[in-house]
Parts: structure tokens; sequence; C-alpha cells
């Protein structure tokens, strides 16, 4: 998929997902939480980024992976240097926070019922 990253509407795109994350996610103290909370902020992260992004259509993990690459050098165009190292840790470590994004499928309660008949009247 082509698109235009300097187009005035995806520049105001990125913006409102850039705002998205930062009013939700603090992210002034990443670089002093130790590499296990960093995991956390980057699921976070990229949880909130595919829930802004979900109303402007399907991206699959190619897509969002572009879209990561592209956000990033924006907050560094924009000095905004913690959330383009989150997000270049999310591209860096994709795949696991991915895994950690996605719905967890619960298996189905089997009910068992009682097929004897026990509760005759007499």
């Amino acid at each position: 998929m082509n698109v235009n990253v300097n187009h005035p509407t995806y520049i105001l795109f990125l913006d409102n997902v850039t705002n998205g994350i930062l009013s939700n996610v603090t992210v002034n103290t990443y670089f002093s939480v130790v590499p296990e909370k960093r995991v956390k902020v980057q699921y976070i992260v990229l949880k909130l980024m595919k829930n802004l992004i979900k109303s402007r259509g399907k991206f699959n993990d190619d897509e969002i992976k572009s879209f990561i690459l592209i956000l990033m050098k924006k907050n560094e165009e924009h000095e905004n240097f913690e959330l383009a190292a989150i997000l270049r840790d999310i591209s860096n470590n994709f795949d696991t926070v991915n895994e950690l994004s996605k719905p967890v499928k619960k298996p189905m309660k089997v009910v068992k019922t009682d097929t004897t008949e026990n509760n005759q009247p007499q």
C-alpha cells in the first residue's frame, strides 16, 4: 500500500494517534524503568495504537510495522524522543509485543448434564 506520508490528512492522522497515546500513557519515565516494565509500556502503547488506527481500516502486521516506523520518525522530527524510543523498541520486539496484544481465546466450558432419571415422581 502506497501512502503519501506528507499529505496533510495523513499528518493530522499521525498527530491524532500520537496525542491519543500521550494522553493515556506517561512516557517521561520510560528510560528510568526496568526492562520488564518497559515491555508493559510497549504493550500498552501498541494496544492503544491499534485501537486508534482501527477506525481508519484494517491493518495487517506488516502495515502496522510500517506505520510504527513512520510514527517514530514523525515523533523524532517533533522532538518527542521518549515516544519515539518506545516505538523503536516496539518495532525491534514487534513479534513478542504483538503476541501479547492479541486477544486470548478462552476455551468453551462444557456443561455436563445429568442424564439419569433420578427425579422421577413416585
